[in-house]
């Protein structure tokens, strides 16, 4: 009898720890994942700062004349949107004054943004596409930038961010060449050697001081724009060559040339 009942408390055991254990192991491993998760999205806070707006795509349409810009929304300070907004908009149909091309039916302009840098501080607008006036041999390749503050609701420019002299220059000239075609590529053609070699410091140093300006001024077409890592520079150059050229250089080889201010700490940041 006893080695019956024995029997029966031992099966009893045994079912019972069958039942539990698989429980304890679920309910562990869902304390591990919820840990894991939890890790997961603490990192993302770090990686992908939170931003106080949306952009969306609007277009200035005239004639022949398409500039699709950025327009931002959801900012908190309805005001300080209204004004950013109207900035980025003047600076996008600025262009319409520096390449002449009016509203004349036989023109052409045809662009669009992309944005190289966005943040909470900061906004990095490049414009790319192509322009055709009347009588013109040919579709000229347009490129420009807008770079704004977003505290100060004001557009700022190289000299705001650099100190330009001989070793910038120097830096401008080593910088990594970006090709905005796939087709063209002036490194492996072996012309950008010939490029540089014909243009002179002093006069490339004195074109740098008047960048970003959207008047007869910047008589070189220069133009600024940031990234995550690096500062771009678009120079004019020959129609045979493309019509502009972008060099970038990492941050971390602007050195001394940095303009110590609240702008560069948030870009670097």
């Amino acid at each position: 009898m006893m080695t019956k009942m024995l029997q029966a408390e031992m099966s009893e055991v045994k079912f019972r720890l069958l039942t539990i254990v698989p429980i304890v192991i679920l309910l562990i491993s869902c304390s591990a994942e919820t840990k894991v998760h939890s890790d997961e999205k603490e990192v993302s806070k770090e990686i992908v700062p939170a931003l106080s707006y949306k952009v969306e795509s609007d277009i200035y349409a005239q004639n022949n004349i398409n500039i699709t810009y950025p327009k931002l929304v959801d900012l908190p300070n309805d005001t300080k949107e209204e004004v950013i907004n109207a900035l980025i908009q003047a600076e996008a149909i600025s262009i319409l004054e520096y390449y002449s091309v009016g509203l004349d039916s036989q023109n052409s302009l045809e662009l669009d943004y992309q944005i190289t840098y966005k943040s909470d501080k900061f906004l990095s607008i490049q414009y790319i596409g192509s322009a055709f006036n009347k009588g013109g041999a040919y579709p000229l390749n347009v490129f420009y930038t807008t770079n704004i503050d977003m505290d100060k609701e004001i557009k700022v420019k190289l000299t705001d961010f650099l100190e330009i002299d001989e070793a910038f220059v120097q830096e401008l000239k080593n910088g990594i060449y970006k090709s905005y075609d796939d087709n063209l590529n002036l490194r492996e053609e072996g012309v950008m050697r010939d490029f540089w070699s014909g243009t002179k410091d002093q006069d490339l140093l004195n074109d740098l001081k008047y960048a970003d300006e959207a008047d007869g001024a910047n008589n070189s077409g220069i133009f600024s724009y940031l990234t995550q890592d690096s500062l771009g520079i678009s120079l004019s150059i020959p129609h045979a060559l493309g019509d502009h050229l972008e060099m970038e250089i990492g941050y971390e080889k602007l050195g001394g040339n940095i303009k110590e201010n609240r702008l560069w700490d948030s870009i670097r940041g």
